[in-house]
């Protein structure tokens, strides 16, 4: 009997490898925030109902049977939502350590922003840099601005000029991606020179503040390593793709910080090694490059457009 109950805990324990846990669920701030507005309103219209009996309805057995439903719902109700919050504060659950490594795709846009309010230095290894440019690189500007405190930036893009990589990987994006119908080769150049223009921009305007270091990588992956010496974010392609998250505390971060050192260190280096600044022009860093310069006017259009992925 005792084999046998271990056997089915072991087939349980299988076929749902990892329990859902409170302190797992709550540590996602949009689910948090979706826990705790759902709770509030059956808590509220449970009291709304209870009033309006008691004002409205004739005192008669059903009536008062009915208060007292809706009086164990909102004391139940209020229980159990002040017992988890007391076990999400102060217990902790094992698949909770595991949680806090892990981001759902809702939740990526806000630690990116919460990662460059609070940089001393930014890292990211991407392919075009579309949302960094709308999103991330405003927030480094502003802060590096507001706190008087320059910021070392070093971004690696995909090679525009290694056409055989800008097809493979808009090959890749149309068979996958969200916003599929919009990838070819010319627009995944275009993008990465829209954001090259973006980087451009600051680097003149912000020469003492925001120390911008470009490199162009022939080397393709499906994730981008993006962040700073406190927190590393590893995300992939497409909306509903989640996240991994690495405090400099964990074991992985000096993997992938090593990783982007890497990566970096063999691609192209675009900024002038005397100056540290980034040459003023496109045709600059690429020469008299016709494919370059017909893009160039569209490159400069996509400059403002948002982001893809805020949404």
């Amino acid at each position: 009997m005792v084999a046998a109950a271990v056997s089915g805990r072991t087939h349980l324990n299988k076929a749902n490898p990892q329990t859902m846990t409170l302190s797992g669920i709550l540590s996602s701030p949009s689910q948090r925030r979706h826990f705790l507005f759902a709770s509030c309103v059956v808590l509220f219209v449970c009291i709304i109902a209870i009033v309006a009996i008691a004002y409205l309805a004739p005192s008669t057995p059903v009536w008062s049977a009915l208060i007292g439903l809706f009086n164990s719902i909102v004391a139940s109700g209020a229980f159990a939502l002040v017992s988890g919050l007391y076990m999400f504060f102060f217990f902790v659950d094992p698949n909770d350590i595991s949680a806090q490594s892990a981001l759902l795709p809702r939740d990526i846009g806000q630690r990116l922003q919460s990662i460059a309010t609070r940089a001393r230095d930014y890292k990211i290894f991407v392919r075009t840099g579309r949302h960094f440019r709308a999103e991330v690189l405003p927030i480094l500007v502003k802060q590096a601005r507001k706190k008087r405190r320059p910021i070392r930036v070093e971004v690696v893009l995909l090679d525009p000029l290694n056409v055989i990589m800008c097809e493979k990987y808009a090959n890749y994006r149309k068979a996958s991606s969200f916003d599929h119908h919009l990838w070819d080769v010319s627009y995944v150049r275009k993008e990465i020179l829209a954001t090259i223009l973006t980087l451009l921009k600051v680097s003149n305007d912000y020469p003492d503040l925001v120390m911008i270091h470009l490199f162009l990588s022939g080397r393709l992956s499906t994730f981008r390593i993006e962040g700073s010496s406190d927190e590393i974010l590893v995300t992939r392609e497409d909306p509903k793709d989640t996240a991994s998250r690495y405090l400099d505390s964990h074991d992985n971060f000096a993997a992938f910080v090593t990783e982007f050192v890497w990566i970096r260190d063999e691609a192209k280096r675009m900024t002038n090694a005397e100056t540290g600044m980034l040459p003023p022009t496109l045709r600059e860093i690429f020469g008299d490059n016709s494919e370059i310069a017909s893009l160039e006017n569209l490159a400069d259009q996509a400059v403002t457009a948002p982001s893809p992925y805020a949404r």
